[in-house]
């Protein structure tokens, strides 16, 4: 009985205590819904971008959950691009927030630079302050996961998400297809609540009703 005794005061303590997971702010993260090719605003939908001999678009060929993903070409093209973005707004600066993903690729050899980024913008100037260097990662045949943790600057309220490829840096030509999949915008590390006095005071009460309880059930 004392075991049972002290697990009970470990679920209440839980029960008031607990937090849950940071929450995704991104909208349509496993591109599901169609991106879209339509202009500003760019917050609650992935805007998709390309140039010559380059595409973006859903995709159903290599999904790594649910049934599509986003599908970015480059076709033996030099000094060209292609990829998606998101706006994300209401965000604080000084705060601390991770991008994340996966990505896949069955071009071999994959002819093509991938770039992750985080651009950190003003709502109301809308203009730009900063950019997080980028991020290079390079997809492989298995879906791997990709990591961009980065701190909102100074005079930022928005994240501009990012997912790109390009030839720039490729010789003769850029070639390959890139999947991405199930991505996220969720800050890192969030304060513990502090409870209410009343909840406090809820809670003091439970801790000493079990109390007593566990001082009864041990005498007997």
């Amino acid at each position: 009985m004392k075991k049972v005794f002290v697990f009970s005061l470990c679920l209440l303590v839980a029960g008031f205590l607990g937090t849950s997971g940071a929450a995704n702010l991104l909208v349509n993260p496993g591109f599901e819904d169609p991106i879209t090719f339509d202009g500003p605003p760019f917050v609650g939908s992935w805007e998709g971008f390309y140039g010559g001999g380059a595409s973006a678009s859903n995709s159903t060929v290599m999904p790594y959950t649910g049934s599509k993903s986003l599908e970015l070409s480059i076709f033996t093209t030099p000094n060209t691009f292609a990829g998606a973005f998101q706006d994300v707004q209401g965000l604080v600066s000084g705060t601390e927030y991770n991008f994340s993903g996966w990505q896949a690729t069955l071009s071999n050899p994959l002819s093509l630079g991938v770039e992750i980024r985080i651009e950190w913008r003003n709502s109301v100037s809308n203009t730009e302050v900063s950019r997080t260097p980028n991020l290079t990662p390079i997809p492989v045949t298995a879906f791997s996961l990709f990591n961009l943790t980065a701190v909102v600057p100074a005079g930022a309220d928005t994240a501009r998400l990012v997912y790109a490829i390009q030839s720039f840096s490729t010789s003769p030509l850029g070639n390959g297809t890139v999947y991405v999949d199930d991505v996220s915008f969720a800050v890192t590390t969030a304060p513990p609540s502090v409870p209410e006095p009343s909840t406090m005071l809820l809670l003091g009460s439970g801790l000493v009703g079990l109390v007593g309880y566990g001082r009864k059930r041990l005498k007997k």
